[in-house]
């Protein structure tokens, strides 16, 4: 019997890449704007939004079809033959332009995000290339007043947005912003007095008009705001003046909180397993704390994707809440209090950083993943007419897969064909799929043999894949 040919297929089909640009997401001044993701032309128009006010629009390319493609350019050019060169740039990409999507599976998608701030009153426009496709992005700006909060070092900046920060501040404490319009509109302008709304008495206005003033060009008007926290938590109020709504957040602390510390189980972890993390304080909570504890996952090689299974079991995310009990010490995680913050460790080689927040204290914990040679954890074989059909899954946390091994037996456990096995390449092939896959190192994969004779014949076949490191154990499958 005499074994023909090896063909390797890692579930890749024949088939068109078809790539779509689809507008999905909309905020204007960081507020969400109700957006249904829509297909997007040659033409791409933007909100209409005042000069140095800011839409945020996030847009896809999906690959629609069942083919790959590389895209090896996404990137926003100005136009300046329609709206002049005078205005400045209005339009950014907002993803670095040396990390384009690169190869874009059929059924994927890459997601960026454009930024419109016009920095003047007129219209503006743009080009999108994104691969071998180009759109023209469109938008115009109205003339306005200029905002700014400046802080109690003197410090001012734009109010882009919709959102006033007083960080966190203590029960008993206070903290003071000053606010600026500038009528650069060249006309006057009359202006409303500052009115807040939706106040519990954490915010109050100091220093600001009664009545409504009359701006001229060039000039402007300034108030103060202060924040006293009565009670601790997240505390917010409206603050509305000049046609603008602007949401003032700050958070009240009632007291120091203790400083805690995180412990993971083991530096060293392997792949397709678990660990998992403590925290801890070291005299008894006075009354119950919280916070949050996250991982990251850094990957050994930079351009791979990142590795979906490393998450929080409890919470099937990277991200955990956890809270100290009064008059205990230890953190308790998710809905379930366990004892210890349980993660999977993935299939791919690289650092796991744990990091616990609980208000101004920040702790992290680095766990590194093994890189170790591949192994296979399933198999299966089936004799057709003519051929025989090997199926085997496991993961090479490398991503290094470079050449597979193939013994094939009878009945008798007599080796059938050569007696050195089979030799398979798969370098190139191996690297193409762990690019597209946000499975880690995990894969799955069919190799079909030609038979000269009766595939029914070879009743075993042993599996050995190798990468950078070295060989993974047999794996026999019958």
């Amino acid at each position: 019997m005499r074994i023909l040919l090896a063909i390797l297929l890692l579930f890749a089909l024949s088939a068109h890449a078809q790539l779509q640009l689809y507008l999905t997401r909309t905020v204007v001044n960081e507020v969400v704007v109700p957006t249904t993701p829509a297909l997007q032309n040659a033409e791409v128009v933007f909100p209409d939004i005042r000069e140095n006010d800011m839409a945020d629009l996030t847009f896809q390319i999906r690959n629609l079809g069942g083919a790959s493609e590389t895209i090896s350019n996404v990137a926003v050019v100005a136009k300046t033959d329609v709206c002049g060169s005078g205005g400045g740039i209005a339009f950014n990409l907002m993803i670095d332009r040396s990390n384009p999507p690169g190869l874009l599976a059929g059924g994927q998608n890459y997601q960026f995000e454009v930024r419109y701030l016009p920095p003047k009153p007129q219209c503006y426009e743009a080009y999108l290339a994104v691969g071998l496709k180009t759109y023209v992005l469109k938008g115009s700006a109205s003339g306005r007043t200029v905002m700014y909060e400046i802080d109690t070092l003197g410090q001012r900046q734009i109010i882009n947005g919709s959102t006033s920060d007083f960080g966190n501040v203590r029960v008993g404490e206070a903290y003071t912003k000053t606010y600026r319009i500038l009528n650069n509109t060249g006309r006057s302008v009359v202006i409303a007095a500052p009115l807040l709304s939706n106040n519990s008495g954490n915010y109050a206005l100091l220093e600001a008009p009664e009545g409504t003033r009359t701006v001229p060009t060039d000039g402007l008007l300034e108030f103060k705001v202060r924040f006293a926290p009565t009670s601790t938590g997240l505390v917010t109020a409206s603050l509305n003046v000049d046609s603008r709504s602007i949401r003032l957040t700050g958070m009240g602390l009632e007291a120091e909180v203790p400083n805690f510390t995180l412990e993971s189980a083991s530096a060293l972890v392997d792949s397709n397993t678990q660990s998992h993390a403590r925290v801890q304080i070291a005299a008894p909570a006075i009354r119950e704390l919280s916070g949050t504890l996250s991982l990251r996952f850094e990957q050994d090689i930079g351009e791979m994707p990142d590795d979906g299974a490393i998450r929080f079991i409890a919470s099937g995310t990277r991200s955990l809440t956890f809270r100290i009990p009064a008059g205990t010490t230890n953190a308790v995680f998710g809905a379930e209090g366990a004892s210890t913050a349980i993660f999977a460790t993935g299939t791919a080689a690289g650092k796991i950083r744990l990091v616990g927040a609980m208000q101004q204290w920040v702790h992290d914990s680095l766990v590194e993943i093994r890189s170790e040679t591949p192994r296979l954890t399933d198999g299966s074989m089936q004799a057709q007419s003519g051929s025989l059909v090997v199926r085997v899954s496991g993961f090479d946390n490398t991503r290094s897969a470079s050449s597979m091994e193939f013994r094939f037996f009878d009945a008798n456990n007599q080796v059938l064909g050569d007696a050195s096995g089979l030799q398979a390449t798969v370098s190139d092939l191996f690297s193409a799929f762990y690019r597209g896959s946000a499975q880690g190192g995990q894969f799955s994969l069919r190799a079909t043999f030609p038979v000269d004779g009766d595939a029914s014949a070879i009743r075993r076949v042993e599996v050995i894949l190798r990468n950078r490191l070295g060989s993974s154990p047999v794996r026999v499958v019958n």
